[in-house]
């Protein structure tokens, strides 16, 4: 057998070779015929859009690197007017906050804080914020009085700020804060979770909702920024008088599916002669699973409280899109 027809079919044909070429030529390998798409034009409608979020996602994520590796940490920069910083010992201080220092704006003034290098706090007219602490393990801000809108990206609980009611401990996220130099304000919050803390009370307040802030008490109940104003009568009602009956039929008057947020902490909250009414209403909205007994819930189980919670949670949040999160990491 020649090897020339093998490179060269103008070679004279090796007999033996043809006789291969006839036997092989049904296993050769025959092009499918090219066909129209049968995906049907709505599939290419999402596959755009999602095309576009993840371009946007890369996108904000390009944008926070670059800043974050441009940010110079604590500089306060003033948006209008002539905002004031600082030291801890009431000196005159210019562009940087230090430990121990504040900055403070009048009626005709806004600044913005860099916090560190994990985001930046926006203060409003007549507020005051002081710096208290800024290392390795935390970064801790008092908002004394006024308004502060924190945008921040670091770990769970990293981000602490003080107000005379409550500490409010970042759990990775957008919010706003105001409180006056009393301890009454109000938190709202944009995206993620911020959890209120007094003592041993512990209130979770996922995007989409409020909770107020009260002299001497601590955090109220967080409810829905969207809810019906007979629930936030109600719910401002309680946070008055925690001990009254009326107040607490009223929330449960009020409640409905949308608001089981503002029922589990309720049930935490409440007398105990009035827990078992705020436990049928839950129960009647959003039944709790079966490790989370009548009675576990009734004696203030963690673990039961805590499952009933996790069924719970997932229609507690109103987080923006993911293309309105790309416009809002890019406009600030």
């Amino acid at each position: 057998m020649s090897d020339d027809y093998l490179w060269d079919p103008t070679a004279v044909p090796d007999p033996e070779i043809q006789r291969l070429e006839v036997l092989l030529r049904p296993a050769a390998y025959t092009p499918a015929p090219l066909r129209e798409s049968t995906v049907p034009p709505r599939r290419f409608r999402v596959g755009v859009w999602s095309a576009l979020a993840a371009a946007a996602v890369i996108a904000v994520g390009g944008v926070y690197a670059v800043r974050r590796a441009s940010v110079v940490p604590w500089t306060v920069t003033a948006e209008r007017g002539a905002p004031v910083i600082r030291g801890a010992s009431g000196e005159l201080s210019r562009g940087a906050l230090a430990r121990g220092g504040v900055v403070e704006t009048d009626a005709r003034s806004s600044a913005v804080l860099t916090v560190g290098r994990i985001g930046r706090a926006e203060l409003g007219p007549d507020s005051r914020l002081r710096l208290l602490g800024n290392d390795a393990s935390e970064h801790r801000l008092a908002l004394e009085r006024g308004t502060m809108h924190a945008s921040i990206d670091a770990p769970p609980r990293y981000f602490l700020v003080q107000t005379a009611s409550a500490l409010a401990v970042d759990l990775g996220c957008v919010y706003t804060l105001t409180a006056d130099e009393r301890g009454d304000g109000l938190l709202t919050v944009e995206q993620g979770e911020v959890e209120l803390q007094f003592g041993d009370v512990r209130v979770a307040v996922l995007a989409g909702n409020a909770a107020s802030l009260r002299n001497g008490r601590g955090p109220g109940l967080p409810y829905p920024v969207h809810a019906p104003a007979a629930l936030r009568r109600a719910v401002a009602a309680y946070d008055a008088d925690p001990s009254s009956s009326a107040a607490v039929d009223g929330v449960l008057a009020a409640a409905d599916v949308h608001s089981t947020i503002t029922l589990w902490h309720l049930l935490q909250r409440t007398e105990p002669a009035a827990r078992e009414r705020v436990f049928a209403r839950l129960a009647a909205i959003a039944p709790p699973p079966a490790t989370a007994t009548r009675e576990r819930v009734l004696r203030g189980e963690s673990g039961a409280l805590q499952r009933w919670r996790t069924d719970l949670q997932p229609k507690w949040a109103d987080e923006p899109s993911v293309l309105r999160k790309a416009w809002l990491a890019l406009s600030r």
